[in-house]
C-alpha cells in the first residue's frame, strides 16, 4: 500500500473546485451570521444569511442572492459598495472583505449559489473507485496526487514499512524479533500476516486508545487547586479492551452514554459509562456545591457533542451559536439529559 499524508488543498479555488463549506461558507461566517445569522436578538433586517431558504428568500421583489446572477443579488450590490450607507459590511463594524473575497462571493452567486449543510450533517458518500485491480486506498492516494501534478515516492523497503506499521498502529517501534521474522517471511501473503499480528497486540488498543482517552477528558486526578486522585483506570482499560475487541461502534457509543440503563446491564456495560464520571471536581472549602455540580453538567454535555456530534456546543451555553446551526434551547435540551448527575 502507498505511504498517505494529507495532501493540502489551494488556499483559495475557483471554477468546478470552488467549495462552499471552505470557500464561501467562513466569508459568511466571519463577516455576515453576527448580524444576520441564528441569533435573533442580533438579527438586523429580519434577513438570515446563515440558511438556504433565508439567504435565497423572496424580499419583496429582490434577493440576497439570486443563483445565476450577482448583478441581481443584494449582498453582491451591498458587498461591492463604496456607498458608506449601503456598504456591508458596515464600515464601523471593523469587518470588511478583501477584494479576493468579494470576487468569490460573486463566482459563487453566478455559479448558481450551491448550498451546503453544516459538514457533520454531510451523509458519508463511499468514494467511486474504478480499478478493482489494486487497494482503493492505493486508487484514491493515486488519483489525488495525479490531480496534484505529484508523482509517487518508490515503494519502501520491508525494514520501512514495518516500522511504519508499528508505529502507526500501536506508538512503539517494531522488535528486532519482529523485524527478523518479517524479512525472512518470504511467502505470499507476508504484509497481510504481519498487519493481523500487529492488529492482534494488546498494544494496539492502547494506542488506539490515545485520542479518545484526550477527547473523553480522562485523568486520574479532579483537577483544580487540590487535584486529588481519583481511580479511572478501570475505564481507561475498559476503553483500551474495546478497541482490542472490536467491539462495534454503536455498542462502544451506547454503552459509555447510558451503558448501566440497559435492560439486565452487565458489569462491563456499567463500567463504560465512566465516560461520564471524566470531568473535573471541585472539592475546595470555600466551592459552591451546586455550582461545581452545574459546571460537571457543562462539562458533560459539551464533551458528549465534541465527540459524537462533531460540533462546539460551548458557544451555546450562553446564546445561540453564531456559526453552526445550534440555538441555545438546542443546548439546554441536551443539557437536561445529563442533568441528573450527583457530584
Amino acid at each position: 500500500m502507498l505511504g498517505f499524508w494529507p495532501l493540502p488543498g489551494p488556499a483559495w479555488a475557483s471554477g468546478p473546485d470552488l467549495s462552499f463549506d471552505r470557500d464561501i461558507r467562513p466569508i459568511l461566517s466571519e463577516n455576515c451570521f453576527h448580524c444576520h445569522g441564528p441569533d435573533e436578538k442580533e438579527r438586523k433586517a429580519k434577513l438570515r444569511l446563515d440558511t438556504k431558504d433565508g439567504i435565497l428568500a423572496d424580499l419583496g421583489g429582490y434577493f440576497a442572492v439570486k443563483p445565476g446572477d450577482p448583478q441581481e443579488s443584494e449582498l453582491f450590490a451591498r458587498i461591492s459598495s463604496d456607498d458608506p450607507d449601503e456598504q456591508m459590511p458596515p464600515p464601523d463594524s471593523n469587518r470588511n472583505l478583501s477584494p479576493r473575497e468579494i470576487a468569490l462571493l460573486k463566482e459563487w452567486i453566478a455559479g448558481g449559489a450551491k448550498w451546503a449543510d453544516h459538514w457533520t450533517f454531510q451523509p458519508i458518500v463511499r468514494p467511486e473507485v474504478k480499478d478493482n485491480k489494486i487497494h482503493p486506498i492505493d486508487f484514491l492516494v493515486e488519483k489525488r496526487l495525479e490531480t496534484e501534478k505529484f508523482k509517487p515516492t518508490p515503494r519502501a523497503d520491508r525494514e520501512t514499512l514495518i516500522r511504519r506499521l508499528s508505529l502507526d498502529l500501536t506508538g512503539l517501534p517494531p522488535t528486532l524479533e519482529q523485524i527478523d521474522a518479517f524479512l525472512a517471511d518470504d511467502k505470499p501473503g507476508a504484509w497481510e500476516r504481519l498487519v493481523d499480528r500487529t492488529l492482534a497486540s494488546p498494544a494496539y488498543g492502547e494506542r488506539m486508545a490515545w485520542d479518545w482517552l484526550a477527547a473523553a477528558r480522562y485523568a486520574d486526578t479532579n483537577g483544580y487547586q487540590g487535584d486529588r486522585e481519583r481511580s479511572m483506570w478501570p475505564w481507561r482499560d475498559w476503553v483500551v479492551k474495546a478497541f482490542n475487541q472490536n467491539l462495534p461502534y454503536d455498542e462502544f457509543s451506547i454503552w459509555q452514554l447510558a451503558g448501566d440503563l440497559l435492560p439486565g446491564a452487565t458489569h462491563e456495560q456499567i463500567l463504560a459509562t465512566g465516560f461520564n464520571r471524566n470531568h473535573m471536581i471541585n472539592g475546595e472549602g470555600g466551592r459552591i456545591a451546586e455550582e461545581n455540580r452545574v459546571e460537571y453538567v457543562f462539562d458533560m454535555t459539551e464533551t458528549m457533542g465534541t465527540l459524537w456530534m462533531g460540533l462546539t456546543l460551548n458557544c451555546a451555553r450562553c446564546h445561540d451559536h453564531k456559526f453552526d446551526p445550534l440555538r441555545q434551547r438546542d443546548y439546554y435540551q441536551l443539557f437536561a439529559i445529563f442533568n441528573q448527575t450527583p457530584v
